[in-house]
């Protein structure tokens, strides 16, 4: 196999399907080494003799279906990014798959936008070098929520009186729904045409009754459960994310953003630290080392988890949102917001504004902006008003 050639498997029980994709790619095959198999039990054959970066597999098939594919897939191969490309619209076999893959895509797809999937898949700026985190973070389906906040929404799925606004309220103020809905929601899964950046809109497309299958059925919220870890807490995470995304939105909108910015800026000060809530609950013990250390030598967290991990929180971050398909803006305010791209200022946008927001929030301005970049040096004169701004604001709980 030529080097640099890229490993994707295509599981469809049709025929014609698989002849058309074949087809369909076949200028591709100096780029990708493609194999095309009619069962998931075949598809497991192939992973186990051979290494596959992208598995790309319908739903509805004999014998062993989508689910069970993407099952064993992630139990026994988790390094293996897993794409569903699917006509089904079947509301719980959609809603599994879409919990189980990474991304999901509905037929029939054409090779510029399949291309495009499977190369944003392999091409991401922030590479970890540690596989087993690699595998650690493709096998999380969701993120844990606060308790009270996921008590919360139980709650009022379980209310028949209950609204949408009242139900994308809650999400709004948690991580880890946040990030599943809006996955869900801009995923080809239900064919919207323009991109959801506010987690209550989220909530309006996709339904009172798909949120409480989510919730219920599919288990795709859970409950941050403590480990003992001196120097964290879920809740004091979430109060800075609300905070670091909600002085973001001032920012852009002191200067004049457009709304997608603006909304985009929220949104990533919401979730930038999503590295900390994935390593804290699925590695505590080594994650309080990290603390551990971080407070004996007085240095930042991200210093330590670098000692401890090999990463920091940012990339991790980053990795778990990119994996998850979001747009690589709100990615990159995950993976570079203490360490700004080296791009013109008008080109980062968001990404400034969340580095911004966080040393603002963190009240470790002289610390932590990165003044030297021309992004951050043009909006230095604003900064005090921001400040101001942030020790006046009160989120909700």
């Amino acid at each position: 196999m030529p080097p640099g050639l890229r490993r994707i498997l295509f599981v469809d029980d049709e025929p014609k399907v698989l002849e058309g994709l074949q087809r369909m790619l076949y200028p591709l095959r100096n780029e990708w080494r493609m194999e095309f198999v009619s069962s998931g039990q075949q598809a497991l054959e192939c992973l186990a003799r051979s290494d596959f970066e992208v598995l790309i597999t319908d739903v509805r098939m004999p014998v062993m279906d989508g689910i069970e594919l993407l099952t064993e897939v992630a139990e026994r191969h988790p390094q293996v990014i897993r794409l569903v490309l699917s006509g089904t619209v079947d509301q719980e076999l959609t809603l599994r798959s879409a919990v189980l893959a990474h991304q999901y895509m509905v037929k029939p797809c054409d090779a510029k936008t399949l291309r495009a999937r499977v190369e944003h898949a392999l091409n991401f700026r922030v590479v970890l070098d540690d596989p087993g985190l690699k595998q650690l973070i493709a096998r999380l389906r969701s993120l844990p929520s606060m308790p009270a906040m996921y008590v919360k929404l139980i709650e009022a799925l379980q209310s028949p009186d209950a609204s949408v606004r009242e139900i994308g309220a809650i999400i709004e103020q948690d991580i880890g729904m946040t990030a599943k809905v809006l996955q869900l929601v801009n995923s080809s899964l239900l064919g919207i045409s323009r991109r959801i950046a506010k987690p209550g809109e989220a909530v309006v497309y996709l339904g009172v009754d798909t949120v409480r299958a989510l919730a219920l059925s599919a288990s795709v919220f859970t409950q941050f459960r403590s480990a003992g870890l001196p120097g964290f807490s879920i809740e004091s995470l979430q109060e800075h994310s609300l905070k670091v995304g909600a002085v973001a939105r001032h920012i852009a909108k002191t200067l004049n953003w457009p709304r997608i910015a603006t909304d985009d800026c929220f949104v990533g000060g919401l979730l930038h630290d999503t590295g900390k809530l994935v390593l804290a609950h699925n590695c505590p013990d080594l994650y309080r080392k990290a603390l551990t250390l971080a407070q004996q030598n007085q240095v930042a967290i991200r210093e330590a988890e670098r000692e401890v991990f090999g990463t920091t929180h940012a990339e991790v971050g980053g990795y778990l949102l990119w994996l998850w398909g979001f747009p690589d803006l709100i990615t990159e305010v995950a993976a570079m917001h203490h360490n700004l791209p080296d791009r013109p200022s008008d080109a980062i946008g968001p990404v400034a504004a969340v580095h911004i927001a966080d040393a603002v929030v963190n009240r470790r301005v002289e610390q932590d902006l990165d003044q030297g970049h021309t992004g951050v040096l043009a909006l230095m004169e604003h900064v005090p008003e921001w400040q101001a701004f942030s020790e006046d604001l009160q989120v909700q709980h």
